[in-house]
């Protein structure tokens, strides 16, 4: 399918390098995967050419950064939905979404503390268009998703690479991203955001990736329509996850396990399909905070001592005339459907648009 997971995923994390390095090459044997760095794109031959590249990206960047300023991503024609063409694709992208508060009986009046952006184009180039998804938690979430919605856009224009090579770009920007939010005046520290993105540029895309929001495409295989998931949950119920987290100091434990309900030192939950809703969380050492279930988002700077890193899992795919459509959306969803509930559900809603081989679709879903 063209699915590549780049070494991005591993980053700058507290783990051992070589724990670091044995984790991305297990993954990447397990999924079929090439691993790749990237630090490996092109370069141009000169200086010259250096030099005119930095002066024409400099130029791109902040026009497109001009317009992100001036379009609102948020408002769609009165169908819901908006149509671009993507040329060098030679297909249509039709997108939509949906954004909607959780129900909380013991905080009825709980703000919805998600934030989404929908940019077609995205910068100037006519066959680029970025998506994204943020889940805001604390008490500062719906600030923290509104200011990484922001300066994830920006930081991802103006990277050097965004034109030549956007898996360092997108890279670069979450980590950049994650800097100036812990500068801001705005208190992350017990607050903060996941983030998942996704880059449509002509027939490929890169999915980035750092908390436990997910990307999810259709495929079609004979008369079947089979989910592939484009990004992994990140949270302690992946082993590769919570040992990294524990080898930064973390204590992985539910709340009952916390609250002494349960034995503290045996392990008490199975996968995250069969969770009861007690998930396992991270906590500093004798302390009961911050509790996050997720091991990876922008912000939480107290978690970040403990191994919460903003680091994110890059995928990039090959689009063909077998991927219909694909799907964005926080956890909010995916905690209580699977990924194959949600793809069955937008492709029997959309099933008489989508007999046409050449266009692509994509549904963000946000709750």
């Amino acid at each position: 399918m063209g699915c590549a997971y780049s070494r991005t995923c591993i980053g700058e994390i507290c783990a051992p390098r070589e724990v670091k390095v044995r984790e991305a090459s297990q993954r990447a044997r397990a999924r079929k995967f090439p691993v790749y760095s990237p630090g490996s794109s092109n370069v141009l031959e000169t200086e010259a050419g250096d030099e005119l590249n930095e002066m024409s990206s400099t130029r791109d960047a902040e026009v497109g950064i001009s317009r992100l300023s001036r379009v609102s991503a948020q408002f769609l024609p009165p169908d819901g939905s908006r149509t671009v063409k993507v040329p060098s694709g030679e297909y249509e992208l039709r997108c939509s979404y949906l954004s909607q508060r959780g129900y909380y009986p013991d905080a009825l009046d709980k703000a919805n503390q998600d934030s989404f952006c929908i940019h077609t184009p995205f910068g100037t180039s006519p066959d680029d268009h970025f998506f994204s998804i943020f889940d805001g938690h604390g008490e500062f979430g719906a600030q923290c998703s509104q200011f990484v919605k922001k300066k994830l856009c920006e930081n991802l224009l103006r990277h050097g690479k965004y034109r030549e090579d956007a898996v360092e770009a997108c890279h670069s920007s979450f980590l950049t991203t994650n800097s100036q939010l812990h500068a801001d005046i705005l208190d992350d520290s017990m607050s903060g955001t996941t983030a998942i993105t996704v880059l449509v540029r002509g027939r490929t895309l890169y999915v980035a990736n750092s908390g436990d929001s997910r990307a999810v495409i259709a495929e079609r295989r004979g008369k079947d329509i089979v989910a592939v998931d484009l990004s992994m949950d990140q949270t302690p119920f992946r082993e590769d996850e919570c040992e990294r987290v524990m080898l930064c100091g973390a204590q992985v434990m539910t709340l009952d396990q916390i609250e002494g309900l349960k034995n503290p030192d045996v392990k008490c939950w199975g996968d995250e399909e069969g969770d009861d809703g007690d998930p396992p969380r991270l906590w500093l050492p004798n302390e009961m905070y911050p509790g996050t279930a997720f091991t990876r988002s922008i912000g939480d700077s107290i978690a970040e001592t403990i191994g919460v890193v903003a680091t994110p899992e890059i995928v990039t795919l090959e689009l063909t005339p077998r991927h219909p459509f694909f799907v964005l959306a926080s956890d909010g969803v995916f905690e209580f459907l699977s990924s194959q509930a949600v793809v069955d559900m937008v492709w029997l809603f959309h099933l008489p648009k989508l007999s046409h081989t050449t266009t692509s679709w994509l549904h963000l879903l946000v709750s």
